[in-house]
């Protein structure tokens, strides 16, 4: 880093559960920046300085977040920074709207953009008011930047580049013994967007052709009961564990554990738990959407299949693992996808130097 780096001040706005917050609040701070984060929620395990917003909780969101505009503009007049950087759209990046400040920098995440524009009008036109008014906005899969055009953001202002992974942490690594049957994972969060039940279904198929194979859940979310009744419905409790969710530092034990990774995601950008089961050699399955294409050649690096076809997916976790050549292929062409094209530190270099850029009138 140049010496001008560490007097650039940055505002970090986001839910500060999020482990994307961490590790971007992080970053910035071992880079040199000078680093405030800002969240409604919980701060726990954010680096650097920080500051909780205490906004009635009882409320919706749809009042909660605008209403948190006026603290929000008093902290970054007394931080003084040089950039805001608010991450998603309808919440933080809303406030940062709101506060007027500039340059400001939009970070979206995926289903701000692919998703939740699309359930009303209301929502529709808060998020073309918030991208109309980033600085910049940064985006991790071409088929998001598409959108962000759609949604008015000028061509120029927006940058793209996977987020990528940490390469010190997410690598293969020797298996201690190879698994007499599949061991498969899935990290998504269990909400509807992720259509876990899709792979639940799948799941209980292969078991009569793979008696053996097991189906690690990770994570949490609305639609955990309703999961958990489907496989506690079926021939397959036994086989299927329900592991909660897992710390970022756990995860690369708990990919190396299991040999495939599934996502059903029926709306997606770059998944960094796809990149992350790639870097650590898990066979990647994947639904047929956008941006997991841009990652994944079906049949050469993984297998791709549509969105919610039960049999289809079945069957790709059951080809999988029978061809082990095609695994230990994918497996190498994978480690060197990640390290060539989602490297965390080199990919998030575009944003330290569109930072510095913003800030030089500030630091000249």
């Amino acid at each position: 880093m140049t010496d001008n780096t560490s007097q650039i001040r940055v505002a970090v706005l986001g839910d500060a559960r999020q482990v994307h917050i961490h590790r971007w609040s992080a970053y910035l701070a071992e880079a040199g920046y000078g680093v405030l984060t800002l969240s409604l929620e919980p701060m726990d395990g954010v680096v650097g300085l920080r500051r909780r917003i205490i906004v009635p909780s009882l409320l919706p969101d749809v009042f909660r977040y605008p209403m948190a505009v006026s603290a929000v503009r008093r902290a970054l007049n007394h931080f003084d920074p040089h950039i805001v950087n608010a991450h998603f759209v309808p919440n933080y990046g809303l406030i940062a709207a709101l506060t007027h400040f500039s340059p400001w920098v939009l970070s979206t995440w995926g289903s701000d953009i692919m998703v939740l524009p699309g359930k009303s009008a209301f929502h529709m036109a808060r998020t073309r008011f918030v991208v109309r008014r980033a600085t910049y906005i940064t985006s991790d899969a071409d088929v998001m930047s598409k959108r962000l055009v759609e949604l008015g953001a000028s061509p120029d202002r927006v940058i793209t580049f996977p987020y990528g992974v940490d390469r010190k942490v997410f690598h293969l690594a020797t298996r201690s013994s190879p698994a007499n049957a599949p061991r498969v994972l899935c990290n998504r969060k269990m909400e509807p967007v992720y259509n876990v039940e899709t792979l639940v279904a799948a799941f209980i198929e292969v078991l009569k052709a793979v008696p053996g194979a097991r189906l690690t859940l990770a994570g949490s979310g609305s639609q955990k009961r309703a999961l958990e009744r489907q496989v506690r419905s079926s021939d397959a409790d036994s086989a299927v564990s329900f592991v909660g969710d897992v710390a970022h530092r756990a995860m690369p034990d708990l990919l190396r554990d299991h040999d495939l990774f599934v996502s059903a995601a029926l709306s997606d950008t770059t998944s960094v738990s796809l990149l992350e089961a790639m870097a650590c050699g898990l066979f990647p399955i994947v639904s047929d959407i956008p941006a997991n294409r841009e990652w994944i050649e079906d049949g050469r690096n993984g297998f791709v299949v549509p969105p919610r076809d039960v049999h289809a997916l079945a069957q790709a976790i059951t080809e999988a693992w029978r061809n082990r050549e095609l695994r230990e292929t994918a497996r190498q062409k994978n480690a060197g996808l990640i390290e060539a094209r989602a490297d965390w530190f080199r990919n998030m270099s575009v944003v330290a130097d569109l930072f510095r850029r913003l800030a030089r009138p500030r630091t000249s």
